[in-house]
């Protein structure tokens, strides 16, 4: 996807189920740790692919072993976890923020909504730091040209003389800019700073609390990350 961030496509051995916006925890031969990750991909009953996208650290404990796997390598996942869910059965629009790797969770919902053909818009605000690390930008482009109900706006940190668009950090102006009246069911991944000033953006417009939705990773015991 960018220079730091892959995606991997993994076929179950057998149909697995699991809710849009949850996790599975990997686990690799010859690896101690195991570690979370969002699912990428719609969920459903009876899924036969998932697709995750990971941003990679040099020195992570766990990532660093990622760049290494081949197709057909075999790895072990359990699941599903957490309480960030996509409620489809919400009749309203969808708002969703998202920081850096962030978008990878929030990818789910927009797929899970594009691929039902709901008739409520969802906007996308994605924040990153650079030109180089938009994750999906094709994709993103491809689906505002074939999914009327679909649109996105890009939040560059760092400024380059290519781009056009909105720069540096997310602000409430971009916010009132983007979302309008606030009417949205919204939906947040990110880093924490980002998270609790998009969180605090929301409450200033009068957003109330349960039409905003959060994904901190604070849902797992520590027991499963041993």
């Amino acid at each position: 996807e960018t220079p730091r961030v892959l995606t991997f496509i993994m076929e179950p051995e057998t149909p697995v189920s699991f809710k849009t916006g949850q996790a599975m925890r990997w686990n690799l031969p010859g690896v101690k740790i195991g570690r979370l990750f969002s699912v990428a991909s719609a969920g459903g009953e009876n899924i036969r692919e998932l697709q995750f996208t990971i941003r990679i650290f040099d020195d992570g404990t766990f990532t660093s072993h990622l760049p290494g796997l081949k197709i057909g390598d075999t790895i072990e996942i359990m699941g599903p976890y957490g309480n960030f869910i996509f409620d489809a059965t919400k009749l309203r629009d969808v708002g969703l923020i998202a920081g850096g790797s962030g978008i990878s969770v929030l990818r789910a919902i927009y797929c899970d909504m594009l691929a039902k053909n709901v008739s409520h818009r969802v906007h996308l605000v994605f924040s990153v730091l650079t030109i180089d690390e938009i994750i999906y930008k094709d994709e993103l482009a491809e689906l505002a040209k074939t999914h009327l109900n679909f649109t996105y706006t890009v939040v560059v940190t760092e400024p380059h003389p290519s781009w056009e668009g909105y720069t540096g950090f997310v602000t409430k102006e971009i916010f009132d800019q983007e979302f309008k009246d606030y009417t949205e069911e919204f939906y947040i991944c990110g880093p924490k700073a980002f998270i609790d000033c998009s969180q605090g953006f929301l409450h200033q417009a009068g957003v109330p609390d349960e039409r905003i939705h959060i994904d901190q990773w604070t849902f797992y015991a520590p027991k499963l990350m041993k």
